[in-house]
């Protein structure tokens, strides 16, 4: 009677193993298609007379410093990059000065923006709502309480004029006039 139970129960473990394991199938498995999520690209048309190297120089310590930027379009058309090379200038700064800036449009919020950083720990960023005929104002606000102010206007498609006016967090205003050619 032993041997039974013990076959009946050894049976009974079979079954309930057999049932439990999963069913392989020949049947090929569908999944849907991914939903293709929109991705708006900027309208570059206002900006696109950056694209180039342009030559920029600002006085600066009794000193007219000179500045080369080139604008290009990343490859995936959602940003304009302002790469830009200042030699060494003076006994205050020894190296060269290298930057980009970034520049896309954010429709949430209706404003050109760009996003700066350099070689010597310098960053930034600025918004504009665009152009306003031939002016565009931008702003910034740095994390120790430094406001910029850039009122860039567009003299003709290869010049421009930036109106800078930097205001530290003691108060101190520092204003400076960058001008821009491109070359040909």
């Amino acid at each position: 009677m032993k041997t039974f139970v013990s076959i009946a129960f050894g049976c009974a473990l079979f079954v309930l193993a057999v049932s439990a394991a999963p069913v392989v199938s020949t049947a090929q498995m569908t999944t849907a298609a991914p939903t293709p999520v929109p991705v708006p690209r900027p309208d570059f048309s206002s900006m696109n007379f950056l694209v180039g190297t342009w030559t920029c120089t600002q006085p600066l310590r009794g000193k007219t410093r000179s500045e080369t930027d080139v604008y290009t379009m990343t490859n995936d058309g959602m940003w304009m990059l302002d790469t830009a090379s200042s030699p060494p200038f003076d006994q205050y700064r020894t190296v060269p000065q290298n930057s980009s800036t970034y520049m896309t449009y954010d429709p949430t919020v209706k404003q050109w923006v760009t996003v700066y950083y350099d070689n010597l720990g310098g960053y930034g960023i600025e918004s504009t709502s665009g152009w306003q005929g031939n002016t565009a104002n931008w702003s910034g606000k740095g994390l120790d309480g430094t406001t910029v102010t850039d009122v860039i206007t567009k003299v003709s498609d290869t010049e421009t004029s930036d109106a800078n006016t930097t205001t530290d967090p003691q108060g101190k205003v520092t204003n400076v006039t960058i001008s821009c050619k491109k070359n040909a």
